[in-house]
Formats: C-alpha cells, structure tokens, sequence
C-alpha cells in the first residue's frame, strides 16, 4: 500500500507538473478524455478523477476484433461508471465507412476524430485529451524519419494542438504500468498490439528498443523532446517573420515572393508552408526551379508560378468566382471585391499635377459607368498610341501581367462598353483629361 501512495504522489505530481507548465487545462475547463480502455487512457481517466477534474469519457467502437472489441466497450463504459463520468459511445463499420486509398488505421483516425469534434461542439467541452506518452513521442519521431520529415516532424507531437491536449507526453509508460499493477487498476489488451503487421508496431517491437539498450533512458528522451519542440517553436518565430516580410494574401490568393531569397531558404519555407496545399516534395522543388510562367496542380489547389512569384490559389475559391459587372451610378464608389486592386473611383478638381502614385485621371464621367472582367476580343486605345487600338490580352502580354492576375484586373468602361481604363495600368486615349475640363474622374488603387 505504501508503493502504491508514493507512486501515486510521483505520477499526480508529475502530471500536474506538466499540465501546468504547457498551460494545458484548468479546473474550470470541461474535458473529454478519448479512452480505449487500454493501459494508458485508463490510468489517465483515474489520474484525472483523483486530481478533481470535470471530465467526460469517449469511445468508439470499430468493431474490428468482433467480441473482444464489444468487451472494450463494455469496458469503458464501466470505467466511466465508476469514476462518475459521463460516457460518449459509438459504433462504426470502418470498412463502410473507407475513402480510396485510405487505410483501416487512417480511416478509424478520421472517424474517431470527427466524432470528437461533434461531442466537443455539442456538449461545450472544452479541451480533447488523449493518452500518448514519452514512449508514444519516441515512436511517432521514428516513423516521421523513416517515411522522411523537417524539423516539425523531428519535434514529435506537441503537448497541445488547438483543443487537443496529450497531459501524459512527457512520462514513462512504464511508471503507468507500475502504477496500475500496484493500485489494482484493471485495463484492457489489445491483441493487435503484438502484430507487426503495422509501422508503428515494427517500430515499437523492433526498432524504439534498440535507443534504450544503448544507453539512451526514458527522461533524457523527455528532454531531448522538449528542447526540439522549443527549437521548432524558434523555427516558427522564423518563418512567421518571413512571411510577413515576403507572403501576402489577397482575397482568395496566397501570393509568395520568388526573388530576394536563395532556393534552399525558399524551399525549406515553401516544405513548411505549401505543404498543407498538398503539394509534394518534387512539386515544391519545381516551384523553386522553374522559369517563365508555369501552373502545378493538387486535387485542391492551382499554384501559378511566374518569374517573380508564386500564387496559390484553392480550387473551391476559383469555383466560387463571381466576376460579373459592377455598376456605378454615383461617386465615391469603390471597386470590384473580387478584382486584385483594390479600386475607389471619385471626382476631384483638376489637379496641376496628373502624376500622384497609384492614381489615374480621366475626363468627366458619364454614369452609369461599370468595372467588369476582361472578354474575348477587347480591345481599346491606349493613351500615347495616337488613337491606335490595341487588343486588352496584347496589352496585357506586353506589360508582363501574369496570366493569373489578368481576369482579376477589371476594366472601367461606359455604358456603350467602351474602355475607358485598365486600373493600375493606363486609361484609354479617347477618355484623356483636356484642358477645359474643371472637374475629373479620379482612379485610386491598392
């Protein structure tokens, strides 16, 4: 009994430790703990009963191991019954319920996931928890170094992500064990833990193992982790830094500078960013690479690659375009919300000087004027062309106007539909301020 009470301070110790260091969840909050009915997640419900918590139990039902996944429901729910927490329960059919190229482990994590999400919306919980431990951390690295990581990867998983809080990621699996064997605390096996027919198996059986005989221990594995994810947090700082510096977004556009930075420094950044576009490796090293003006493509996202900067653009903001003509029939008026300028029309006196930044003048207007996208066949005089017509793609062309950019610029034109300006490039010969005109139409852009 006395084994057990130091344990008990040790673990309940450490535990508040770290959840007060990581700022993870406090008395007041309402927590639904995931539970399997395995070693961990059934100490962590008793540790979170002893220290006074408000939680929730959760588990799901993947009927994948016929009785005995029935027995680790029946479990839980016993364990929810003593502890005096409330129980979420759900069946599911996983092989129903697979997408194309999903695996029985990636779709019982997508189902198991959502599902949380819908009880944390519905019952205004406040924080996830999960059980992963030191040994879970370790495992979950490995995996990221085989299949190929950056430096997030390397890191491991983070105490907290959003709602999601793992309280047990610093400690010892095997403090759990001892901790349940001397308290008497029953939990539930799952026999395809043993299997090595999965990664995470291989590596935990096989590979994880090999670190410790070596010399490697549990608690210098803790503070390695933590120093790594203090060094991605660093990294972080870094990359927030530059994006503000080279990235912008606008509308529905994530606009990344190509030039002023070598392209390993781009690359790393763009593996960092890009990557939650579904671009892969090689993708994000032609972008890189690549001259002249270029598109790539992932089942969500178009990027357009021209000398001078990568556009990403989601494929369900490009569906959802409303490029039809805006009318004005009074001044001040603003632009198009869509177009890439942001353009406020007004008049003004005649100013002495027509040179100011961003800003063009035109003669008096006649409304109602409208700003809509370029068509087909457009095409208009060009001031100092002495009264040459030019068609709208060729100007476009030849000021170097990115084929992405060019149905984002909206044309000002009469109620004839005559050209009367491309905002931010030129207004038409036959829409000139003259001399005798005491009031003018003003063109600000952004």
């Amino acid at each position: 009994m006395g084994s057990f009470v130091e344990l008990m301070k040790t673990l309940n110790q450490s535990f508040r430790d770290f959840v007060e260091r990581e700022r993870l969840f406090t008395k007041a909050d309402k927590l639904l703990l995931a539970c399997s009915g395995g070693l961990d997640s059934t100490v962590l419900a008793h540790l979170l009963k002893e220290e006074g918590y408000d939680f929730a139990i959760a588990h799901m039902n993947f009927r994948l191991r016929g009785e005995a996944s029935d027995g680790d429901a029946a479990f839980v729910e016993e364990l929810a019954r003593t502890l005096g927490a409330k129980f979420y329960y759900k069946a599911v059919d996983v092989k129903a319920e697979a997408r194309s190229g999903e695996s029985t482990q990636m779709v019982a994590r997508r189902l198991r996931y959502e599902w949380f999400e819908e009880i944390l919306e519905e019952y205004n919980c406040d924080r996830l928890l999960t059980a992963h431990h030191a040994q879970d951390n370790l495992e979950t690295v490995l995996i990221n170094l085989i299949r190929g990581t950056g430096i997030h990867g390397v890191a491991g998983m983070l105490p907290r992500r959003g709602r999601l809080c793992r309280p047990l990621l610093s400690t010892n699996q095997v403090l759990l064990k001892t901790y349940a064997a001397a308290g008497d605390i029953p939990w539930r096996e799952d026999a395809s833990n043993a299997s090595d027919d999965y990664l995470r198996n291989r590596v935990r059986h096989q590979l994880a193992p090999k670190f410790f005989e070596l010399g490697m221990s549990v608690d210098g594995w803790v503070t390695t982790s933590e120093q790594l994810r203090s060094a991605a947090s660093f990294y972080n700082l870094g990359i927030a830094s530059v994006h503000r510096e080279r990235c912008e977004s606008r509308q529905s556009l994530w606009i990344v500078q190509r030039t002023g930075w070598g392209k390993q420094e781009l690359q790393t950044f763009l593996h960092e960013q890009a990557h939650v576009y579904g671009f892969t490796r090689e993708q994000i090293r032609q972008m890189v690479n690549l001259s002249g003006q270029r598109t790539l493509e992932t089942d969500s996202t178009t990027v357009y690659i021209t000398p001078k900067q990568l556009v990403f653009e989601l494929k369900s903001s490009a569906n959802n375009r409303q490029p039809e003509p805006v009318e004005i029939r009074e001044l001040p008026a603003t632009g198009h919300p869509y177009a890439y300028f942001k353009v406020e029309l007004s008049t003004v006196p005649t100013p002495e000087l027509l040179d100011q930044e961003n800003t063009l003048y035109l003669a008096p207007p006649t409304f109602p004027l409208h700003l809509r996208p370029r068509k087909n066949g457009d095409r208009f005089q060009p001031l100092g062309l002495g009264g040459k017509t030019k068609k709208v793609k060729d100007y476009m062309i030849d000021q170097k106007i990115p084929v992405w950019q060019r149905d984002r610029i909206y044309l000002l034109v009469n109620d004839e539909d005559e050209i009367m300006a491309i905002p931010g490039y030129c207004i038409a010969e036959n829409f000139k301020v003259l001399p005798e005109h005491k009031e003018v139409l003003q063109i600000r852009w952004k």
